[in-house]
């Protein structure tokens, strides 16, 4: 529903700005968790890193929500109804949907445990790492969309998306001798 449509759009899309905290957030959280479990229970520093990681993915989730509502209202103001983008985009929906329900339930897991382990308990290591496998591949979708079919790319006066114009790849002519292949002579 997002994307490039016929008729003239009115200003930039809210919601990719949004997303590189949240991505970031769910990534550097797993890391912190995977340290943390490496270093165990007898190291500061990996209490430290279990913290850490708790602090951070609050951060992401409560930026996620705001990245949500701006995804939704851009889903709105940019229809598309070009039927591999409504597959992608319903993609995108479900699978950061999902992490970010993963993301809810390893916090209150985390807070409820917060100050009876002194590393990451394997339970939450493995929904954090759900957690940044997830992100991944839903940004990934998220990267379809903007790449691929120009879904909230910047759009000229007729509305389709500004792209550079293609080149056409140089000759074999036209490159140095050196990188010139003795085959196909």
């Amino acid at each position: 529903m997002i994307g490039i449509s016929d008729q003239p759009r009115r200003g930039r899309a809210l919601h990719a700005p949004l997303t590189d905290f949240p991505i970031a957030a769910y990534v550097f959280a797993a890391g912190f968790d995977v340290i943390s479990a490496i270093g165990g229970p007898h190291r500061a520093w990996a209490t430290e890193l279990w913290h850490a990681g708790t602090f951070v993915l609050l951060g992401g989730l409560g930026i996620c929500l705001l990245t949500m509502l701006t995804g939704f209202v851009d889903l709105l103001r940019f229809p598309d109804n070009r039927a591999a983008v409504t597959r992608t985009i319903a993609t995108h929906i479900a699978v950061m949907a999902g992490v970010f329900m993963i993301g809810s339930g390893d916090i209150a897991w985390r807070l409820s445990e917060y100050r009876s382990h002194a590393s990451t308990p394997a339970g939450i290591l493995v929904l954090s790492l759900a957690a940044a496998a997830g992100v991944s591949v839903g940004a990934a979708f998220g990267g379809t969309l903007v790449f691929r079919f120009g879904v909230g790319a910047a759009a000229d006066v007729t509305g389709r998306a500004a792209a550079a114009p293609l080149r056409a790849a140089p000759s074999r002519a036209d490159l140095p001798a050196r990188h010139r292949s003795r085959r196909g002579k």
